[in-house]
Formats: structure tokens, sequence, C-alpha cells
């Protein structure tokens, strides 16, 4: 039985500064969530790990981070296990790649334990390891080839391949980078995997903070692939959808979205607040306030909101009052918008405004 350790898409490297304050502290995860992988793969004693494309989120990097990157090599090669990877869309193979201004096997004191898969070499970037029987191949779809080893195939896209072209791959195993979330299935007799990001690249990618082990098994003339998932990520990623007509007043909607955070589960998670609907003229339901007061409570906080003030409800003053007079325009507008007039939303605010500012305690 064979064992493969399968990662892709960490993007070690990446800047985020959409993140603010929170990148630097992601960037440190990636690579601790990289460091955990190789930790996995020397205690399950694989033969192989896989790095199927974007090890670096760009070819642009630095001296310091690929010689991190090449020490953790080296313990993989130190207990006997081979490195394969795959350059991919960030890091891209070619005359411009990190793996061409750095030689990571070199850097490893590894050499011969660290191979780039060349995607672009054709039959020459093909790997025979006949000690393992297996053959591995960046060729997509792969030749067909005459003999009884193994045949691994690593493709990174940013979607996954389609079934029937994973049918018909010319392989036992398709690995797959480029999507951040984990999949797998059976296409076929072709078997395929995709680790997704070992820690959280893109917000509203949940499924990502895995990698995943391989085990290729051969008994008599029968073959089987199985895949086995391993969480190595320490980030959470949470998409949470909240209706600004069920909270009564400011308190309530920040503690709903606080209570995310309860125990201390706010310091690894990335939370990403939806809200929508009419709410009250007892909330403000200002996204950048709330965002401001609770953001130390979570790694990431996001907080987005396409919602409304709610039109008046029960009695409106008399038309010939201030306020009457007021809330009757504004509504008219609304609901019957001109060109070169105000944004509907703008003239709810209005709405909602002028109706604290000139009935404030009435019946209305």
């Amino acid at each position: 039985m064979l064992r493969l350790l399968q990662t892709s898409d960490l993007h070690l490297g990446a800047r985020n500064v959409d993140l603010g304050e929170a990148a630097a502290t992601l960037r440190d995860r990636r690579f601790a969530a990289f460091e955990r992988a190789l930790a996995l793969a020397i205690s399950e004693k694989v033969n192989l790990v896989l790095i199927v494309g974007d090890l670096f989120d760009t070819n642009e990097v630095t001296r310091g981070l690929v010689t991190r990157v090449a020490a953790g090599l080296a313990g993989l090669a130190t207990a006997g296990i081979r490195t394969v990877i795959l350059p991919g869309d960030h890091d891209r193979a070619g005359s411009a790649s990190v793996y061409r201004a750095f030689d990571l096997g070199a850097l490893a004191g590894a050499p011969d334990s660290v191979t780039i898969l060349d995607p672009l070499a054709g039959p020459a970037g093909d790997l025979s390891l006949p000690e393992l029987g297996l053959t591995l191949t960046a060729r997509f779809p792969a030749p067909e080839l005459h003999d009884d080893r193994w045949r691994i195939g690593l493709v990174h896209r940013q979607a996954r391949p389609r079934d029937d072209e994973i049918a018909g791959a010319g392989v036992d195993y398709l690995a797959v980078g480029g999507p951040h979330e984990e999949s797998s299935g059976v296409a076929a007799d072709v078997a395929w995997g995709a680790s997704g990001a070992p820690d959280p690249v893109d917000p509203g990618r949940d499924r990502s903070g895995e990698v995943i082990l391989v085990r290729l098994d051969e008994r008599g003339d029968r073959r089987s692939v199985s895949v086995e998932r391993h969480r190595v990520g320490s980030t959470r990623y949470e998409a949470l959808a909240l209706d600004l007509g069920g909270f009564a007043d400011d308190g309530a909607l920040e503690a709903a979205i606080a209570a995310r955070a309860d125990g201390g589960a706010g310091a690894d998670l990335i939370l990403d607040v939806h809200l929508s609907g009419a709410w009250s003229d007892a909330l403000e339901a200002d996204p950048d306030a709330l965002e401001a007061r609770l953001r130390p409570r979570f790694l990431g906080l996001r907080i987005r909101s396409d919602g409304s003030p709610a039109l008046t409800g029960g009695a409106i003053p008399p038309a010939e009052t201030v306020g009457g007079a007021y809330i009757r325009d504004l509504e008219a507008r609304i609901a019957n918008p001109v060109e070169g007039d105000l944004p509907v939303d703008e003239l709810r605010e209005a709405l909602r405004l002028g109706r604290q500012l000139l009935i404030a305690g009435s019946d209305r």
C-alpha cells in the first residue's frame, strides 16, 4: 500500500491588504497549517507529499520565505519522504518562476527528494519512481502507458475538471489543485481528490482547512484508492445573515453578532455578517459602527447591510402638520421614484430621521 499526503493552494506570502490588521496574523496561520501538514505526513509515514499548485501566492517571494519552506521540506527528506510540487496559477511555471529563481531541493539539503513537476515540459516532465511502483504526470489527459505502475496525475485549475475529463485522464488517481474547498469522488474508474486550502484563503470558503491522505492499495489484480480528510487549519469562516426586523434595538443586534465570539470562539473566526430587511426607528443599524465596536472580539469581521428603514406604521399625523406633510411627501417619493430625485435608500433614511425629529413621542 502506498500513502500520499496531498495539499494545494497554500498561498504562502499572500499580502491580503484588504484584511487590514488581520493580514499578518493570517499569513502566520497559513504557514502554521503548512507545518502541521508536514508533521502529519511524517507521523503517518507517507511515501510522498504532493503540493498541487499555489504553494506560494506569487513568484515574487522573499528568500526568507523560501528558506522557511525549504526547512520544512528538509524535515520530510530526513524522514525518507519525497515531495512533488506542481506550479499553479499564482506561482506559475516559466522563466520568472520562483522554482527557477530558487532550488528548493538544494536549499533543503536534499536535491533528490524535492521535484518540481513542470506542466510545460511534456513527457520530460513526468516523474518515474520505480522503487514505489508509480509514475507522476502533469500532462492532462495523460497518454496511455503500457506498464503496471500506479499512475498519478496532477492538475491545477480554478474549477475542478468535469467528470468526463477526469474519466479520460488516463490515470489511477487525479490530484486536483485550484479549488479552495475540499471535494473528492470517482469518475468512471478514476478516483480524484481536491484537498482545498489548508487554511482559509477566500472569505466564503468554509470547506477549507484540510489536507487529504490518499491510500493506493493493490491486492492481487485488484486496485483501490481511498481518500481521507484531516484538518490542519485553525482559521474558521462563518457567514451570518440577520433580518433587522427581528431586533428591538441596537443592543440586541450587537449581542446577536457578539454571541458568535462567546467562549473565545471569535479568536479563530472570520465572521461575515449580512444585514437585511427593514428596521424600526429604535435601531441605528450602522454597520461601520457595529464593526468598529465588535472587531476586537474576532479574528476578522465584516458587516454589510442592504437593509432599509421601515416605512411608517400605524396612524400618521394630520396632513396639515409639519410631521404629517413630511411623512406623506417622503413616502410618496419612495413609492413612485422619479429621475433626478434622491436614491430610495436615502429617502428612506431621511424618512426615519424626520420621524424621530418631527414627531418623536407622538402616537403615530
